[in-house]
């Protein structure tokens, strides 16, 4: 397949300004592309006129609102994101604790959907980043009913069968800090008609997360898949 080199460096300039995590001059986006000045800045007007970079008052340049719109849009056609966002706000609400939404796209799990609880868990996953399949509950459920969704995903492979197994039989999984840590992490499916659409995921403190709230988390990952799937079916 032929590729676009102009497209391909402006798909350069937009991770960097991600990957920073800061607005950049255009001689630091320069030295990170390792592409000349005047280049950078052509590829920076097409960005700035399509609203996908901003140029701020020190002439450094960020992110734009273009892409937030698009982000937004994109997310606005996954019906299981509509069908759930009242309800991971309502169980973020009642639990305090951090709910959202993990799916299958590309052959990769990524957050859809995120609501923070009370007590403003930052070290929860942000809506776009990947969740590894091997040490995540939702990589457990995904790889329990729908394993054909994460093929060629290196991640698959390293995930024990065992645990595939006990994720499907008592219908949920919870991960204690095997991804980050002092992060735990409960998950359970969204099923339509034998079909997974998501995983509804709590998230919390390891050390808050444990015993009979543990529990309370799991009845609460679990409601909210359900009512999901169920809003889904028109039920």
């Amino acid at each position: 397949m032929e590729r676009s080199g102009t497209v391909d460096k402006a798909l350069r300039v937009l991770s960097v300004l991600h990957q920073a995590r800061a607005p950049l001059s255009l001689a630091e986006l320069s030295r990170a592309l390792s592409i000349p000045k005047p280049t950078t800045h052509r590829l920076l007007a097409s960005l700035l006129e399509a609203s996908l970079v901003e140029q701020q008052s020190d002439a450094r340049y960020a992110l734009g609102v273009g892409l937030v719109r698009l982000g937004l849009g994109a997310l606005a056609l996954e019906p299981v994101v509509r069908a759930s966002q009242v309800e991971l706000e309502r169980a973020a609400h009642e639990l305090g604790e951090t709910f959202f939404l993990v799916k299958a796209r590309g052959g990769r799990l990524v957050v859809l959907s995120k609501v923070e609880g009370t007590g403003m868990l930052r070290v929860a996953p942000d809506v776009g980043s990947e969740v590894p399949v091997e040490v995540t509950a939702s990589g457990r459920l995904y790889m329990a009913f729908a394993p054909e969704l994460l093929a060629g995903n290196p991640g698959a492979s390293r995930v024990s069968a065992t645990a595939v197994k006990r994720a499907r039989s008592r219908g949920y999984d919870v991960n204690e800090a095997e991804w980050l840590p002092g992060l735990s992490v409960v998950a359970a499916p969204i099923l339509s008609n034998g079909e997974l659409l998501g995983c509804v995921t709590c998230a919390g403190p390891a050390v808050r997360l444990t015993g009979p709230r543990l529990k309370t988390a799991i009845l609460a990952a679990r409601g909210v898949a359900e009512r999901v799937s169920r809003s889904l079916q028109g039920r």
